[in-house]
This record gives C-alpha cells, sequence and structure tokens, in this order.
C-alpha cells in the first residue's frame, strides 16, 4: 500500500557531475513517478541550499514531500512507498 508521500523532489547538481543523481532521475522515470528536478547553482543557489538544509552534505537530495528521504540508495530502498507499477510485482 502506497503512503501519502506527496510531491518527489530532488535537488541535484550539474557540475562535477553527480553519477547518483542521475540513477535517482533514472530510476523515477523509469517507475513513470513525476518529480520537480532543482539544480543547485541555477534553481537554487549552494549558499540557499545551505541555509535550507544544514544538516543535508550530499546530493541527490530525496524528498517524498515534505519528508526527506536521503540520497539515492534510501530513494532505491523506499521507492516501493510510491504509487510505481504494478504492487504485485513488488519485491
Amino acid at each position: 500500500m502506497a503512503v501519502n508521500f506527496g510531491k518527489v523532489l530532488l535537488y541535484t547538481r550539474d557540475e562535477p557531475v553527480c553519477n547518483f543523481c542521475i540513477a535517482a532521475k533514472n530510476t523515477l522515470d523509469y517507475y513513470g513517478v513525476e518529480y520537480d528536478n532543482k539544480v543547485i547553482g541555477k534553481d537554487i543557489s549552494r549558499v540557499k541550499f545551505m541555509e535550507d538544509f544544514p544538516n543535508i552534505k550530499t546530493v541527490p537530495a530525496v524528498f517524498f514531500g515534505e519528508e526527506y528521504v536521503g540520497g539515492y540508495h534510501e530513494l532505491e530502498t523506499r521507492i516501493w512507498e510510491l504509487p510505481v507499477g504494478n504492487p504485485a510485482t513488488h519485491g
């Protein structure tokens, strides 16, 4: 059963290349999950990101609604909480 996850939001970076950011976006795309991607340095300044989220030290930063999930590995673990694919095939 899917939880009420709200909107999925990613904070990522383009420079230097972030392979885990790419993997997170690819995972969400693969499962057809709609998300917003905020690129640090383009959509939000690095300083503003650090002020808003002083305890987040790595990217991607994945949010389900207001809840900070973690990075790519946490997304991989918790993807099944989102309404994706056929629940009969989960797990």
